[in-house]
């Protein structure tokens, strides 16, 4: 075993335990803060896997814009220990639950131990920005302007939207 396979399971590791963390935690500040954690260990399973791109564009997007965005708003919201009871589920509900995970945990680590199944194997330039924008303005280049397309008009709408109660 190379210093990479130790980097990889140990970045796995901590991404497993924070995305349990994220789940688990009653305050919705903290598991923001252990989604992060969490994002940040993929974005060096990405590294680790030589896409740096991707790593990248894990933390600027995920990391840095779209949580800073979660904890504004949980911010924003400042709810009170009161307003964060929840109601639990029943021993019985919670039991086959746990059964029903087990289940699937098993079944995956059966189907991983079937000798003949083959993983497909990645390019040499897998993750890096030239794959990337080849696959998406050649093969994918309807669905990306469609996708810009609706971004679009959900932008003018909220603006249309927001400029109405002010008026």
């Amino acid at each position: 075993m190379n210093g990479f396979s130790i980097l990889f399971y140990t970045l796995a590791s901590f991404a497993i335990l924070s995305a349990i963390g994220v789940i688990s935690v009653r305050n919705p500040l903290y598991s923001a803060l252990s989604l992060i954690v969490t994002l940040f260990s993929l974005a060096g399973l990405y590294v680790t896997l030589d896409a740096g791109f991707l790593a990248i564009i894990q933390i600027l997007t995920y990391a840095g814009a779209i949580l800073v965005l979660f904890i504004f708003i949980i911010m924003l919201l400042n709810l009170h220990e009161e307003e964060l009871v929840e109601k639990g589920y029943s021993k019985i509900m919670l039991g086959l639950l746990s059964c029903l995970s087990l289940l699937l945990f098993l079944a995956l680590g059966f189907i991983l131990q079937i000798p003949r199944l083959e993983f497909p194997t990645m390019l040499g330039d897998f993750g890096s920005a030239h794959s990337l924008a080849r696959g998406l303005f050649t093969s994918y280049v309807i669905p990306f302007e469609i996708a810009g397309v609706l971004l679009t008009v959900a932008l003018v709408g909220a603006v249309l939207l927001a400029k109405r109660k002010f008026l």
